[in-house]
């Protein structure tokens, strides 16, 4: 797999960024330690 960025942590913060990075067109991952939904 490869992607241009890791988000490590899926809280709002982790979250936010995630949301921002692939709204410019950035291919993300998300990683977090608990299930989703929370």
């Amino acid at each position: 797999m490869e992607v241009d960025v890791a988000v490590v942590g899926g809280g709002p913060a982790g979250s936010a960024a995630a949301t921002l990075l692939a709204g410019a067109g950035r291919s993300v991952v998300l990683i977090d330690k608990a299930t989703f939904p929370r």
